[in-house]
C-alpha cells in the first residue's frame, strides 16, 4: 500500500489564515475553540478563534480574531464590544499586512487588545513567542493541526451536505454539532453548559449507531437497541462513510466539552459545591443545576478533585484526540505518553491517569480498545480520519521518511494499520 501525504500553503489565507493562527496557540498548549456563532434575529456574533490557557488554580480566556486583507480601527473596536459582552480581559487582534496602521498597538493595548501583524511566516512562531503567548512545542506541529483542522471541516460540510440532502441522521448530527459548537460556548455557568451537553446526550444516546442503521437500510433511531451495523463496521474498521465518521467526532466533541466544563467548575468550586441554599438562606440556583447533573458526573468530579495537574487534562484530551489520533502505539507507550505529556504539560505517569478521564466520566465500559493483532490502543469510535493524523505524526515525530515499515512494532500488522489510517485522511482531503 502505498503512502502519500497533502501539501500545505506556505503563505497561509482565508480559512487556512485562521487555521495557521489557531494552530500557533494550539502547539503551545492552549485549548482552542474554533468558528464559534451566536445569532438571534436582530444579529449575528461569529468568533474566529478563542483559546483558553491553564496556569495553577487559574482559567486565563482569550478571544482572537484574525484578518488577512483590509481592516481598520472599526474592526478593532468590534472585538473590544466582544470582549465586553463575553467578560473577557484578553484580546488578540491578528493580522497578515499592517495595512498603514503600525500604531494601533499602542492605542489598544489599555483596553487589553493585542494587534499583531505576522507578515512574515518564515517568523511567526518566533513572533507569537516574543508576544508573551507561550513557547511552541515544535514548530512541526503547525502542519499537524493545521491538518487536523482541513479535516474536522471537510467533516462538517459532509454532514451538512448529507443534511440538506434531507437525511435524518445527519440532521439530526448537525443540530448536535451546532449544540457542541456554538450553544454551549455561550452558556453562562459550566453547570448550564453541561446541562444542555447532557440533555443532548440523553435524546442522541446512540446517535452514530442510529446514523449507521439509516446507511444500512433502516430507519434513523437515536435510541436504537441494536449494536449490530455493517455500515459502522466500516465506518471503524475500513474508513469508510465519512458522515458516520462526522458523527462520531461530533459525539467525542461533546464529551471532550463535558471534561473541559467539569475542570472549569473544579477550579471554580474549590470547596465541594452544588450547594442549594447560600450562608444568607437564598437560593442558590447553580447548586440547583449541579445537582440535576448525573451521578457519574459526580463522581467524575470527586475523582478530578484528587488529580494533580488535572486542570491540564482538557488539553490532554484535545491533544489526543485531534493530533495523535485518539491511539498511542502499545510497545512505544512509556515514549509516547512522554511525548504526550510534554505537550501537554502533564507527566507521563498523569498522562496514563488522564487516559482514565472517559472512563470515569462516561462509564459505558472500557473506552480504549484493542482490535485486531496490533500495537495500536484506541479509543473506541475514534473517527479513522483523525486517526489518520496520528499517523502522520508518528511519521513526523519518529522521523519515518521511508515509510510506516520503519516504526518500531511487536506486531506485523502495524505499520500496515498505520499506513491504512494516513492514505484513508489523505483521501478524505484529496
Amino acid at each position: 500500500m502505498s503512502e502519500t501525504a497533502i501539501s500545505l500553503s506556505d503563505i497561509p489565507e482565508g480559512v487556512e489564515l485562521e487555521d495557521y493562527m489557531a494552530a500557533l496557540f494550539q502547539a503551545s498548549g492552549y485549548f482552542v475553540e474554533k468558528s464559534l456563532v451566536k445569532s438571534d434575529p436582530a444579529d449575528l456574533l461569529e468568533l474566529d478563534i478563542f483559546a483558553t490557557h491553564y496556569e495553577d488554580d487559574q482559567i486565563f480566556r482569550r478571544l482572537i480574531e484574525v484578518k488577512g486583507g483590509k481592516w481598520g480601527y472599526s474592526d478593532l473596536f468590534k472585538v473590544l464590544g466582544w470582549m465586553k459582552y463575553l467578560n473577557l480581559e484578553h484580546g488578540s487582534f491578528l493580522v497578515s499586512k499592517w495595512n498603514g496602521r503600525q500604531e494601533a498597538p499602542r492605542h489598544m493595548k489599555d483596553f487589553g487588545l493585542d494587534v499583531i501583524a505576522f507578515e512574515d511566516f518564515g517568523v511567526a512562531p518566533d513572533l507569537f513567542e516574543s508576544s508573551g503567548y507561550g513557547s511552541i512545542h515544535g514548530t512541526e506541529l503547525l502542519d499537524i493541526w493545521r491538518h487536523s483542522y482541513s479535516v474536522e471541516r471537510k467533516l462538517v460540510e459532509t454532514n451538512l451536505i448529507k443534511s440538506r440532502q434531507g437525511s435524518p441522521g445527519a440532521s439530526e448530527a448537525n443540530e448536535y454539532y451546532k449544540l457542541i459548537n456554538h450553544g454551549t460556548f455561550f452558556a453562562t455557568s459550566p453547570e448550564e453548559s453541561l446541562l444542555m451537553l447532557y440533555g443532548a446526550y440523553k435524546s442522541h444516546p446512540r446517535l452514530t449507531l442510529g446514523y449507521a442503521m439509516e446507511l444500512d437500510g433502516g430507519t434513523f433511531d437515536a435510541n436504537a437497541a441494536s449494536t449490530v451495523s455493517q455500515s459502522l463496521w466500516n465506518a471503524l474498521y475500513k474508513g469508510m462513510h465519512f458522515d458516520l465518521q462526522a458523527s462520531m467526532y461530533f459525539e467525542h466533541r461533546a464529551r471532550i466539552s463535558i471534561i473541559k466544563a467539569a475542570v472549569d467548575y473544579v477550579i471554580e468550586n474549590r470547596e465541594e459545591g452544588g450547594y442549594l441554599l447560600n450562608k444568607d438562606g437564598s437560593i442558590e440556583w447553580r447548586g440547583i443545576l449541579y445537582q440535576t447533573l448525573p451521578s457519574s458526573f459526580h463522581d467524575g468530579v470527586e475523582w478530578l478533585r484528587a488529580q494533580s495537574n488535572f486542570q491540564r487534562f482538557p488539553i490532554f484530551w484535545q491533544q489526543f484526540m485531534w493530533s495523535w489520533g485518539g491511539f498511542y502505539l502499545e510497545n512505544l507507550k512509556d515514549r509516547e505518553f512522554d511525548m504526550m505529556g510534554r505537550c501537554a504539560g502533564l507527566t507521563k505517569d498523569e498522562v496514563q491517569v488522564a487516559l482514565e478521564a472517559f472512563d470515569r466520566f462516561f462509564p459505558t465500559g472500557e473506552w480504549i480498545v484493542k482490535r485486531g493483532s496490533t500495537d495500536l490502543r484506541t479509543v473506541n469510535m475514534t473517527p479513522v480520519v483523525f486517526q489518520g493524523i496520528g499517523a502522520h505524526r508518528r511519521r513526523v515525530e519518529y522521523g519515518l521518511e521511508g515509510g510506516f515499515s520503519r516504526i518500531e512494532h511487536s506486531s506485523i500488522y502495524t505499520p500496515a494499520d498505520l499506513t491504512l489510517r494516513n492514505n484513508c485522511t489523505v483521501n478524505f482531503l484529496s
